[in-house]
């Protein structure tokens, strides 16, 4: 970096800038560490319906064990059916049954008018609930379609689609939820022929069972998809209601309308984690267990939703281990410092625009720097001059779109953090190694100390970048995870390969760049060998299975690798990446030792297997709802482990190298001549 005295300066300044902004997301985590421990309460009532215990009982059961919430859903003609609260059947299906002389009583009125219609569908409720599930209807779909006659409601619609039709909340449920304690969390239901009448109607729905509710949408898509999405938006900030965001891992699952909706919200908005149905029956409780608590710690979940175990094995009282269950998980909470109650939504991190401003100039000083080292070894003149022109231009070109273009200023933002990841992951392999291979092989002792130097200022150069990163990415957006970091998988794949060539380049520095390609093209113009070609496959399967498992989905993960993740995750703050304690860190101290023994044909290899891990850290760095003080834990929990394991692979390295040939033996010492006797 002494190359570049004013690029580091603008350097270190942006950096500066970017503890700042961190120092502000770090105090608003800090206050943060409430979370609710939310009840499905349709699923939980089954469950208690099919153990033969009583719905009422259980939940009060649950409520001592520390569950907070209790989620209801919406009525629907199809849910009070099933609770016996009305019937309904088709006129299509009324036709048929009077054919056949099956026609319940209660229908007989309306046929005996001889004004049934094929295409409405005939609702008879239970008198106590007449009124209300006659407004619910007539609140959604509008007065029109629906008309009282012969003592039934006749209502326009078929009957799949009608029968899923959200009515409000039933005023039992809602009742006998606040007398055993608990908060209410409200899973409202979208309906795709929703106008703006029917929309006013559901908010005067939800506006009767209290304000300030945590509500989540129920289906596919969110309240009011998707042209009414801004009209849902106010009313539900009117009444001064939270979003629960639920946590998908693919944009198959995601609820369609919830980014739009989201940034409508902001900041009433929580992240809310669950695990299905599916992945539940093949867990065990432990398990489970830790997904919510890793959710709470790691990814800034407040919502936990928990719905029961259902699978038990034979010979197992599921009432037992469901209610076992959640007193584990409220404890296990507590004991890592969190307290169940109601959550407060995460303020936006606010903070004077120059500060972004210098963050992005510290970003393309990174990139600034990568390009000078690039041209250096490539054998062209380098001047600080022109990189720094690049520099100023980028920061007109931030200032430039936050001005005249604010949409585009979250696209810009995410390319300069991938710039900055890039360059970042780079030039942490490269700066160390560089020199590395110079001078003469120190004894066995001091060849582990290179390796750690390397690691260790390898570490702090990307420490530096994720830095710059987490600075250009803390946004609200970001930390609830609407917008995410760009190119993850660019960002892991491209800095193996440019160190490879940068270090490829500096061991035999060209002249020019034309003799650089002529360097080039000799090498390739070599004859190929069968190691050669194994060795090509191996680094091409490795690329696959290294783009396979970044991101949220690609290759299992092995059960051995389950099994160390939960031992680590038990036994530190946070648990460290496998892809930098076991893969990248130690391959980076073997770099370093094998430089220092002059071993070159080694040092190249070692030195991309050890970006992976220096790319790792900074993608800890860009992943904003993660809190701070974890991203950090990890990052050194990785640097320690990796550390220990790259210095006892560097001795055995030393060891079996001399002990197959590789590497020379240490000199045996010359023997001392006893001195002449003296002359008499």
């Amino acid at each position: 970096m002494r190359r570049y005295p004013r690029l580091t300066a603008v350097l270190l300044v942006g950096l500066l800038a970017a503890a700042a902004i961190l120092g502000l997301r770090w105090r608003l985590e800090a206050q943060g560490r409430t979370v609710d421990v939310i009840l499905d309460g349709e699923a939980w009532r089954e469950l208690a319906v099919r153990e033969g215990t009583s719905p009422a009982g259980l939940l009060a059961e649950l409520r001592a064990q520390g569950a907070r919430s209790l989620a209801l859903y919406e009525a629907t003609l199809r849910r009070l059916r099933d609770r016996g609260d009305l019937y309904y059947a088709s006129g299509s299906a009324l036709l048929a049954a009077s054919r056949a002389g099956t026609v319940p009583a209660a229908f007989r009125p309306v046929l005996a008018t001889g004004r049934l219609r094929r295409d409405a569908v005939y609702v008879v409720p239970a008198p106590p609930l007449a009124g209300w599930v006659e407004a619910g209807l007539r609140g959604v779909l509008g007065a029109g379609r629906v008309r009282r006659t012969g003592g039934l409601l006749e209502v326009l619609g078929t009957e799949s689609d009608l029968e899923e039709v959200g009515l409000g909340f039933h005023p039992d449920e809602v009742a006998a939820a606040r007398a055993r304690g608990f908060d209410l969390v409200l899973r409202v239901r979208n309906y795709r022929g929703l106008t703006a009448e029917g929309l006013a109607g559901k908010l005067r729905r939800l506006a009767a069972v209290g304000q300030g509710r945590t509500v989540v949408f129920e289906g596919a898509d969110v309240l009011g998809y998707e042209r009414l999405i801004p009209e849902a938006a106010a009313g539900l900030r009117a009444l001064g209601h939270r979003v629960g965001r639920i946590e998908v891992f693919t944009v198959r699952r995601r609820q369609r309308g919830e980014d739009r909706l989201t940034a409508l919200m902001q900041p009433a908005v929580l992240r809310l984690f669950s695990v299905t149905p599916e992945e539940l029956a093949t867990l065990a409780p432990p398990a489970a267990r830790d997904k919510y608590v890793r959710a709470a710690l790691e990814r800034h979940i407040r919502l936990l939703y928990l719905r029961p175990f259902t699978a038990t094995p034979a010979g197992v009282d599921a009432l037992e281990v469901n209610r076992a269950f959640v007193g584990d998980l409220v404890r296990e909470l507590r004991a890592r410092g969190f307290r169940v109650d109601r959550p407060a939504p995460l303020p936006p991190v606010r903070y004077p625009r120059v500060l972004l401003l210098l963050v992005a100039a510290g970003a393309c000083a990174l990139g600034a720097v990568l390009l000078g080292e690039g041209l250096r070894v490539s054998g062209l003149p380098v001047r600080e001059g022109p990189l720094l022109g690049l520099v100023a231009a980028g920061v007109v070109a931030t200032a430039g779109l936050a001005l005249l273009a604010p949409g585009l200023v979250t696209l810009w933002r995410k390319l300069l953090a991938l710039g900055a990841a890039i360059a970042g992951a780079t030039l942490a392999v490269f700066l160390p190694l560089q020199e590395e291979a110079r001078g003469s092989p120190p004894a066995p002792g001091w060849l582990v100390a290179r390796g750690w130097r390397v690691l260790w200022q390898a570490t702090g150069v990307s420490i530096v970048a994720g830095g710059l990163v987490a600075g250009l990415l803390t946004a609200w957006p970001f930390m609830m995870a609407v917008e995410v970091f760009l190119g993850v998988k660019v960002a892991h794949v491209l800095p193996p390969a440019l160190a490879l060539g940068l270090l490829a380049l500096a061991a035999r520095p060209a002249s020019s760049p034309l003799a650089a390609m002529r360097a080039a093209w000799a090498w390739l113009d070599r004859p190929l060998r069968l190691r050669t070609a194994a060795v090509a496959l191996l680094v091409g399967v490795a690329a696959v299975i290294l783009l396979a498992r970044s991101g949220n989905f690609g290759l299992p993960v092995l059960a051995l690798e389950e099994r160390l993740r939960l031992l680590l995750e038990h036994a530190l703050v946070a648990r460290p990446r496998t892809k930098e304690f076991l893969v990248g860190h130690p391959a980076l101290v073997l770099a370093g030792s094998a430089a220092a023994l002059g071993l070159r044909g080694w040092v190249l290899p070692l030195a991309a297997v050890g970006a992976i891990g220096q790319a790792g850290i900074i993608n800890s760095f860009s992943h904003l709802h993660t809190p701070l003080v974890i991203v950090l834990w990890r990052t050194l929990n990785a640097l320690v482990l990796g550390s220990l394991l790259g210095g006892a692979a560097a001795f055995l390295l030393v060891g079996m190298g001399r002990r197959v040939g590789l590497l020379p033996s240490p000199p045996e010492p010359l023997p001392v001549r006893a001195a002449p006797p003296p002359a008499p």
